[in-house]
């Protein structure tokens, strides 16, 4: 039986073109070299690159909507996080759910099992807040209160669990056997850092290797003022390349390999998007009386919102600039050398922390969406460029 709805073919043709080609003044592409390190300066327009595809279509596959009964009655009541292995079975991590937390799906969507047993016991998920594939094509997820991986088979038979000390957020399996890892570092008293989020390489063995950058979280105690828009620290990972972006940077988004080396910088300049009173006053209604006081916005948003790299390398950034949909946005996008080669609307993929639960794989993408109803859906589109 299938679990997901399988619409119609929509074709949604996404003519990059139409956001045209720089003219003649930025023809040949601009490099710098700033201590060993490519720069790849992009300006506003895009590179016009001669044989670069310049048209996308996605073609929408299927639909996992949460807000169906069929989904519901396997209790599968939201989508948290998802993966998938070199089959296309799909993995999606439901924290609320009450008794299993992962469900697997086949590539067209129909439901196979599900695993991952709420409880304390070994095997069993207390709270589990990231899941991936390793080199070995087992489950990995991350447990914050039992401070282990746990590490299933594809089948979702458990495997053995591997305990931390640190106050791990997550682990990103590593198609060379390594981890990326971002946990939280507290600072010693009388610094002006509530605490500080490290992104790091790790090793198989689970030793740290090498740091990428930090996410500083000011002690708003000590500070007389705050800044009221969302920090940006974001990161993605393609076929031996690790991507790393923060606000402390601006728009620039450095590139490693899997070692922990810096090869490439990605820069562009942007235009900057005001900030609404529409988005001040969401940000401001939960907050306390005395945290108001010292709030402030800044004239405009950062530079994005959050990034992901697919399958072949072009990296696809999401800016601040609305779309015509009604949860879209225009997204940046460059190619695998990170050439700047044109803008295209996509509507409404989740962001979580700066981080997009998007993947592609075999020209197929998934991501996570939150309809209007509050639900969350994973959508599967068919790319293709031409």
């Amino acid at each position: 039986m299938e679990y997901v709805k399988v619409r119609k073919p929509v074709y949604l043709v996404l003519f990059l073109s139409l956001f045209i080609y720089c003219g003649p003044k930025h023809k040949k592409v601009e490099k710098i070299m700033e201590n060993g390190v490519e720069v790849v300066l992009n300006h506003v327009e895009p590179y016009k690159i001669k044989g670069e595809p310049n048209t996308l279509t996605l073609e929408e596959e299927l639909i996992i909507d949460t807000e169906r009964d069929e989904i519901a009655k396997l209790g599968l009541v939201d989508i948290d996080a998802f993966t998938l292995n070199s089959e296309g079975n799909i993995y999606i991590l439901c924290r609320k759910s009450k008794e299993s937390h992962i469900f697997k799906f086949d590539k067209n969507g129909n439901f196979i099992l599900f695993f991952g047993l709420s409880g304390q016991g070994p095997g069993e998920l207390q709270a589990p807040l990231y899941i991936g594939i390793d080199n070995k094509e087992d489950v990995v997820v991350t447990d914050s209160r039992k401070r282990k991986l746990i590490i299933f088979d594809n089948e979702g038979n458990f495997k053995k669990e591997i305990p931390f000390e640190k106050s791990i957020i997550f682990v990103h399996p590593l198609e060379n056997g390594n981890y990326l890892i971002f946990y939280q570092v507290f600072d010693l008293p009388g610094s002006d850092y509530f605490s500080q989020s490290s992104l790091s390489l790790w090793s198989s063995e689970f030793e740290e290797l090498k740091e990428l950058g930090r996410l500083k979280l000011l002690d708003y105690s000590k500070q007389r003022k705050r800044k009221g828009t969302v920090p940006i620290f974001c990161w993605s990972v393609s076929r031996g390349h690790v991507y790393f972006g923060n606000e402390e940077s601006r728009y620039e988004i450095r590139v490693y390999d899997l070692e922990g080396n810096l090869f490439r910088k990605i820069r562009k300049e942007y235009k900057k998007e005001p900030i609404p009173d529409e988005y001040k006053k969401e940000r401001m209604k939960n907050r306390r009386p005395q945290d108001r006081e010292i709030t402030y916005f800044p004239d405009s948003f950062p530079p994005y919102q959050g990034f992901f790299a697919d399958e072949t390398r072009r990296l696809f950034v999401m800016t601040y600039e609305k779309s015509n949909y009604p949860s879209g946005y225009i997204y940046d996008i460059f190619n695998s050398k990170g050439v700047f080669i044109g803008r295209k609307s996509i509507n409404g993929f989740k962001t979580r922390g700066g981080h997009m639960w998007v993947i592609t794989r075999q020209n197929y993408l998934y991501g996570i969406k939150e309809k209007e109803s509050g639900y969350k859906e994973l959508v599967v589109y068919k790319m293709r460029w031409e």
